[in-house]
């Protein structure tokens, strides 16, 4: 078999026009380093080995551009890369990578991520749902959570203070805003603590 052209197709891609009527798209530094020109003689397995090696480089190089933008756990990466068109193969090739060279780390996303959750007054339940969807591993999600140092009645004063304390003066205030922090993942014990100090502080200012 022949190649019978190369023809830039995109800014990183040659298109090699071969002698049976097929056309491989190849990535610009693999068609330079093994020097493919036309009339170059290449045969269906070395073809797929520099389509593979293509398909590497070209899905690495794509991985790193979107951890230079933020951070992602290694499932979320992973559907990255099968969306962008990239095979289950190669995408699992270049996870392993990443992994070796500690680019991608769930233990270290998930700790980071925990920690943002406890700052943002966000319930363990909750953070731990979160990061379920992130497609960190229950065991490792709950195990973070768990580790994390956190005041829950704390975190729904803070949230009281921001969001509710207006709503738990309306009628039954106190009913709908214990609704809403339980639908958010808090313990009934630190909600019915906080309420409590909530109220007896507002009789407090009112007798004052």
């Amino acid at each position: 078999m022949l190649i019978t052209d190369l023809k830039k197709d995109k800014k990183h891609l040659t298109k090699l026009l071969l002698s049976n009527g097929e056309e491989v798209l190849l990535d610009n530094d693999v068609c330079a380093e093994n020097c493919l020109k036309s009339g170059a003689e290449i045969d269906s397995q070395r073809l797929k080995e520099l389509k593979h090696e293509s398909d590497y480089k070209r899905a690495k190089s794509r991985a790193l551009w979107y951890l230079d933008r933020m951070d992602y756990t290694e499932k979320n990466l992973f559907d990255k890369l099968i969306k962008a068109g990239f095979s289950k193969k190669i995408s699992a090739e270049v996870l392993a990578w990443l992994k070796e060279f500690d680019l991608v780390d769930d233990v270290r996303y998930a700790e980071r991520f925990a920690e943002r959750c406890k700052e943002s007054n966000i319930s363990k339940r909750e953070c731990v749902h979160k990061m379920l969807q992130k497609g960190i591993p229950y065991d490792l999600a709950k195990q973070v959570t768990e580790e994390l140092e956190t005041d829950e009645e704390a975190q729904i004063n803070a949230l009281i203070e921001r969001k509710y304390a207006r709503k738990l003066l309306e009628e039954r205030g106190t009913e709908k805003v214990f609704a809403a922090l339980a639908r958010k993942g808090f313990d009934f014990s630190a909600i019915k603590a906080a309420l409590k100090k909530f109220n007896e502080e507002l009789e407090f200012s009112e007798e004052i």
